[in-house]
């Protein structure tokens, strides 16, 4: 048996983007756009962005949702379908964090009386209705 002989080439690249050097495990012929893995990254997001991917997984034999979260600008890989929160998606992790600061500000409008003038209100008739 003959062990393939492989060899790793490495070739600079100007990324197109960002216009930063890097290296890449091919050889560029130079006629393309070429982009550093971080620029690749943000492309692929964006493009991913807004859209929710129903994709089969037969290990767990279960559907999985594959999206990315608007709030957090996570990739999501989930057993549960996301929510849309005015038209954006959102993941649970961000939906759950929402809510509990939409309750912290809820609380923040209530007014604490003193307790006298809170039993006062509270009574069915005035005092001043007593005394006639």
């Amino acid at each position: 048996m003959e062990s393939k002989k492989t060899t790793e080439t490495l070739t600079k690249i100007t990324c197109d983007k960002c216009k930063k050097d890097y290296f890449v495990p091919f050889v560029a012929d130079g006629h393309r756009k070429y982009y550093c893995d971080d620029c690749l990254k943000e492309m692929n997001n964006k493009r991913k962005e807004g859209k929710v991917k129903k994709v089969f997984d037969p290990k767990n034999e279960k559907y999985m949702f594959d999206f990315i979260c608007e709030f957090c600008h996570e990739f999501r890989h989930a057993f549960y379908a996301p929510k849309k929160e005015n038209g954006k998606i959102i993941c649970k992790e961000c939906l759950s964090r929402l809510e509990t600061e939409e309750q912290k500000k809820s609380r923040k409008n209530v007014r604490i009386a003193p307790a006298s003038q809170a039993a006062k209100e509270s009574l069915p008739f005035n005092k001043e209705d007593d005394d006639e």
